[in-house]
């Protein structure tokens, strides 16, 4: 027995919804870690394996859960190996995303609609083998059958968007992909990879970088290089973020002793970060980009893991400690300034939903639709119940009928299902609403609703 095609659809309206309106609509996929290279390189993936646990740190955290060894995780053992050992955890992940989103890929990519298990592993692994050299999948080859419009990558300041740029000139390229400048590694000047960036981005500018200022000057070139790229869009994870007022000699003094490799206080740290957040939000603003606040990360929680394994291997975790008055005050100092771009704010942590997407209401601008608006389930609340609890909450708060859809956050290239997961529960929740009759207008009101919230809205906001 294989997937329902009314999965998660539990209302005749959202069934309807669904199918007529929602499911063929083109996917904006406006937050990935997809790599630029592999989309022009274009290489026919060796196998299942490595399609489904080359990157993906969902899965490696569900097998580490199971005590796994990590040479068949991330380390030495064979995509093969990999794929074998995920294949026999997954019957016992009942309720987890991880089972729903691998049927829905068997089934979307590979025509495979049956349970994956221990028992028949290794007779699907041999027929998706047969059909990825039948098929020629590539990554482009998975973009195309899931409809995918566009991607944003995301790099840091001092790529040279070689690939991006690369692609532009691919003929016949039925995907737009751009890149988000994510600023990272100059807004953690306690990090050890803050000296390195900052040689790195001198390096780029060709000249030195010796002052806060001449930093955000050399930010500024480099927005302006990504932007002739085409895009819109930058990102910024706020991991442990408490607004502090500062002072331009503060802060210059601050960046100094960072460069000196110096260690920092505390209060030092939070007027840097207050003031390099106002700095680049301000050069969007002026730029024309949609800031992404990504908060509530607690990185790097497993240090023995991440020093065995690396960073974003899966050894993160949810944090509480942004509080909605630090980014509260980080708007208010922007607004007050003219300087507030467009923004998406995410929280990780799912306890402050309905607080942050408050906040996000709290600023406003004539003439532009969701200046500030709350983003969509990432991460740790990009599942089915996640994606539902923020309709419920943040439907009551902020109005849903805004929103800019989902994002995959994923370095895999068949991972938009997750899209039609998402899809699904928007559907089945408008359904819902309207056979309680609670949303009595019209179906052609419906299908707008639908509609821009899968696909238009995020087209307008970023100005795709």
């Amino acid at each position: 027995m294989g997937l329902s095609e009314d999965l998660y659809l539990t209302n005749e309206t959202g069934r309807r919804l669904f199918h007529d309106y929602a499911a063929n609509l083109p996917i904006i996929d406006y937050h990935c870690h997809i790599q630029p290279r592999d989309i022009y390189e274009n290489r026919v993936f060796e196998d299942i394996g490595e399609m489904w646990l080359s990157g993906d740190h969902y899965k490696w955290r569900a097998m580490r859960l199971f005590g796994i060894d990590e040479q068949l995780i991330t380390g030495a053992a064979s995509y093969h190996e990999k794929f074998l050992a995920y294949a026999e955890i997954l019957p016992q992940l009942a309720g987890n995303p991880l089972y729903v989103w691998s049927a829905l890929e068997l089934k979307r990519y590979f025509d495979i609609d049956e349970p994956l298990s221990a028992t028949n592993a290794e007779d699907i692994y041999q027929r998706t083998a047969a059909l990825i050299r039948e098929r020629q999948m590539t990554p482009r080859w998975c973009m195309e059958v899931s409809n995918v419009e566009l991607v944003s990558t995301t790099e840091e300041p001092t790529d040279t968007l070689e690939y991006h740029r690369k692609l532009r000139e691919v003929d016949g390229l039925k995907v737009q992909v751009v890149s988000a400048f994510r600023p990272d590694k100059a807004l953690y000047a306690e990090r050890p990879t803050f000296v390195p960036f900052i040689d790195a981005l001198a390096r780029v500018c060709g000249r030195a970088i010796e002052s806060y200022r001449e930093l955000i000057a050399a930010l500024e070139e480099r927005l302006i290089f990504f932007r002739e790229t085409g895009t819109t869009v930058t990102d910024l994870g706020l991991a442990d973020f408490r607004w502090a007022d500062y002072t331009d000699e503060q802060v210059e003094a601050t960046f100094a002793k960072a460069l000196a490799g110096e260690e920092l206080t505390a209060d030092e740290l939070d007027r840097y970060r207050s003031s390099f957040i106002v700095d680049v939000a301000t050069l969007y603003a002026a730029h024309g980009f949609v800031m992404q606040l990504h908060i509530g990360t607690y990185q790097d929680a497993n240090i023995q893991g991440v020093q065995r394994v690396g960073m974003s291997t899966g050894f993160d975790a949810i944090d509480d400690s942004t509080s909605v008055r630090s980014v509260g005050e980080l708007f208010n100092r922007l607004n007050a300034a003219g300087s507030l771009p467009k923004t998406i704010l995410y929280t990780l942590d799912a306890g402050k939903m309905e607080n942050f997407a408050v906040l996000a209401g709290s600023f406003c601008d004539d003439g532009v639709r969701a200046k500030v608006q709350y983003g969509a389930p990432w991460w740790f609340n990009d599942h089915p119940y996640g994606v539902r609890r923020f309709f419920d909450a943040v439907g009551s708060l902020y109005p849903i009928g805004l929103s800019v859809g989902m994002l995959t956050d994923s370095r895999s290239f068949i991972s938009y299902p997750r899209h039609e997961m998402y899809r699904r529960v928007l559907c089945d929740y408008l359904g819902d609403l309207v056979e309680r009759g609670e949303y009595i207008s019209g179906e052609e009101e419906l299908r707008t609703l639908v509609e821009n919230v899968c696909y238009r809205n995020v087209k307008a906001y970023f100005g795709m």
